[in-house]
């Protein structure tokens, strides 16, 4: 991907989360939550890198009770065959998460968006180095503590790229604030 064509998509998806908290409605009789934010590590299998370790961080604000809009930013490495053939990747996401009934004090979450998979690495070999825009549908968990909450997911996308569509299946755990 060139680019040019990397800040079209980057602005495409700002433009997309804008837009997507643009349609809470202000005339509600309730005040709306602040936004969440979060944190968390990531274990990913690639069908174009292997397997990776990696950082998540992620923002959500809530447009309902049952639904947000997050932004989501994470960077993972490709490091199991040593620095010399390590790729990293760059991997943000638009998501609306939709949450299901709580059960006590947890509560599953189901969550789609656009994103992007944004590869970089020393050796030119590989031919979706550059990656491209990801679709992404995935579930989760929360779990509720006392000032924090726990999250697991697993969240498969396809990264659409010029020459082949591929799959990353990422398993995440971390913090919500």
């Amino acid at each position: 991907m060139s680019n040019v064509t990397h800040r079209v998509f980057f602005r495409g998806l700002l433009l997309s989360l804008l837009g997507a908290l643009l349609l809470v409605s202000t005339a509600d009789a309730q005040e709306k939550p602040p936004p969440r934010f979060g944190f968390g590590f990531n274990g990913m299998l690639s069908t174009v890198d292997g397997f990776g370790l990696g950082f998540r961080g992620r923002i959500a604000a809530p447009i309902n009770t049952d639904l947000s809009a997050a932004l989501d930013l994470g960077l993972t490495g490709f490091i199991l065959g040593g620095r010399d053939d390590a790729t990293y990747v760059f991997d943000p996401q638009v998501s609306m998460i939709i949450t299901l009934p709580f059960r006590g004090n947890q509560a599953p979450y189901l969550m789609g968006g656009v994103g992007a998979y944004l590869a970089f690495e020393d050796s030119d070999n590989d031919e979706n180095a550059d990656g491209g825009p990801t679709i992404h549908l995935g579930i989760g968990r929360v779990q509720q503590l006392n000032a924090t909450t726990i999250f697991y997911e697993i969240n498969p996308a396809l990264i659409v790229g010029e020459t082949a569509v591929d799959l990353v299946l990422p398993f995440r755990i971390g913090v919500i604030l």
